[in-house]
């Protein structure tokens, strides 16, 4: 089971249908919810027990119904780790790749440190973005989306056709320079990565609310775990391959030395004339990442924020969700300290190999937690705990148990390494 807009105990991805998604959100003493909670008791014993209505119920909140208070803390402590150090990545990505790519302080007299003038300049678009709610956000992300897919072709198109050419295209480097297939000693630097670039786990309940059809949320869902793993698939191998041992910690990088075989090359090494469209292609590449992740931070933000507003005011946190000041309070206090670290440990890698370890819990343990626990809370009521999206195997408690033994391992394995590694 994973958790999905509310939807725990049984369930897939996504949500219901029509009025709202089906879901076992409660404790033994509220099992028989009111319309006040958000959930209504559904007598149609065709259907699963319960309806959850316009309430968004934040994952931390569940942890609460069904982990406790201990369960809840260990999540929300778990999740601002990951949290902070996702948006502190964010803050390295953008900042290191405008500086290279634009370096502008001396021009503007600002000194010759360009990564903390990026630095400031993300922070004064991602903060007002951060204390937005997500349904102002939709246009934006929409048309970042398509960016990426053109992105991804552009990527592995560029790097193909420069293994296919007898000429130089990046740089002086005239042919593939290669790559072991298999390294298992690097495993442990790698899994980190690979959570950190597909889990966005703890942003479903937020991500689904604007959705008006919720019925299609497992396909969506669903599609955007294929589409990643094609697409970092195809960059991880093609980049990888080419570039070898020369590959930069943010493999865009490398494209600020893409000249596509146009232009000539002075005695210093730098290229001139090059074609009009090979510095569109190096510029979107380089800056592209650098600016999605302006649409990535928030996201994160938003959710950081909400749960840390939901960890302090608890059951009163009804109350004070649609007062917006104590929302921007929150929600600046998820934004704010990534940014100010960011001004201090540049290093990407170093970032992402420690923030992916507490990605395994987020994206493995809770979850499979959750749908072990909110199952047994529904037989211990009486009430069936099959949802619309259970199934015979995935759904099970063995498989569940399998997936939370299998994160907590993960945690070890990768930390124990990195720590001996270092």
């Amino acid at each position: 089971g994973v958790v999905g807009v509310g939807v725990v105990g049984g369930g897939g991805m996504g949500g219901g249908s029509g009025g709202g998604s089906r879901a076992q959100v409660q404790d033994d003493d509220s099992i028989n919810a009111t319309e006040s909670t958000g959930l209504l008791s559904n007598n149609d014993s065709s259907q699963p027990a319960h309806q959850v209505m316009d309430r968004k119920f934040e994952i931390v909140e569940l942890c609460g119904m069904f982990l406790g208070d201990r369960g809840s803390s260990i999540y929300i402590f778990t999740l601002g780790l990951y949290m902070y150090g996702t948006l502190w990545a964010y803050t390295s990505v953008f900042a290191n790749a405008c500086s290279q790519a634009l370096p502008i302080a001396s021009v503007l007299n600002l000194g010759h440190d360009d990564y903390l003038l990026y630095v400031a300049l993300f922070s004064s678009v991602v903060v007002p973005l951060t204390c937005m709610e997500l349904k102002e956000q939709v246009t934006v992300q929409v048309i970042l989306s398509l960016c990426r897919l053109v992105m991804v072709v552009i990527i592995v198109g560029s790097t193909a056709a420069a293994m296919n050419s007898s000429t130089p295209q990046f740089d002086d480097q005239t042919c593939a320079h290669g790559t072991a297939w298999v390294n298992w000693s690097g495993l442990y630097k790698m899994l980190p990565i690979a959570i950190y670039a597909n889990i966005f786990h703890h942003s479903i309940p937020g991500l689904s609310k604007p959705v008006a059809d919720k019925g299609g949320l497992s396909f969506v869902f669903g599609m955007t775990f294929a589409f990643g793993m094609v697409a970092y698939g195809l960059i991880g191998g093609t980049v990888s391959w080419y570039f070898g041992d020369a590959i930069d910690q943010s493999a865009n990088l490398n494209w600020v030395g893409y000249h596509g075989g146009t232009g000539s090359q002075d005695d210093q090494g730098n290229w001139h004339d090059k074609a009009w469209w090979v510095n569109v292609i190096a510029y979107f590449v380089v800056i592209f990442p650098a600016t999605d992740v302006v649409s990535a931070f928030p996201l994160n933000g938003i959710t950081l924020g909400n749960s840390l507003m939901g960890t302090w005011y608890g059951p009163k946190i009804r109350e004070v969700e649609g007062d917006r000041a104590i929302v921007s309070a929150f929600r600046l206090l998820g934004a704010v300290p990534p940014i100010l670290g960011a001004c201090f440990v540049r290093d990407l890698g170093f970032i992402t190999a420690y923030t992916g370890i507490t990605g395994f819990a987020i994206a493995f343990t809770f979850p499979a937690l959750l749908n072990i626990s909110s199952k047994r809370s529904c037989h211990r009521a009486g009430l069936d705990s099959a949802t619309a999206y259970t199934t015979t195997f995935f759904s099970s408690d063995t498989f569940s148990k399998f997936v939370a033994a299998f994160g907590v391992f993960l945690v070890v394995f990768v930390f124990a390494s990195l720590v001996l590694g270092a």
